[in-house]
């Protein structure tokens, strides 16, 4: 599902983006420094989101790092660690990930036996 890991790159990337600050180094008159989130903070939230980006789509794994992902935001915002002006964005990228993976399936045992027969059962026999 591409669609999930290029939404979880965009939201590592504006996590570690509003966590650095961003600047043009030709500007003659400096202007204010945009809030930042704590590097602990944005480090912790785009580990999760790389967790949900390497996981299995659909697996019990992504959604799991994805309600991880939720409850550190939410908390890093009730906490005031997350600027005002980041607080929407971040709670709707994790929000939209929650929802999107709501429903996980791994694979049980019978589903693994029925590969392995289809396996032995193929040309050959």
């Amino acid at each position: 599902m591409r669609w999930r890991s290029a939404s979880v790159t965009a939201f590592s990337c504006a996590v570690l983006l509003a966590g650095c600050g961003g600047g043009n180094a030709n500007q003659t008159k400096p202007r204010p420094r945009p809030p930042r989130i704590p590097a602990d903070v944005a480090q912790r939230l785009a580990a999760e989101a790389d967790l949900i980006a390497r996981a299995q789509p659909g697996s019990c794994t992504a959604r799991a790092a994805a309600a991880r992902l939720q409850a550190e935001a939410l908390e890093a915002i009730q906490s005031h660690r997350v600027p005002p002006r980041y607080q929407e964005p971040l709670m709707s990228a994790a929000n939209g990930l929650v929802a999107r993976l709501s429903v996980c399936a791994e694979p049980t045992r019978k589903d693994d036996e029925k590969k392995h027969e289809k396996k032995k059962h193929g040309k050959d026999h």
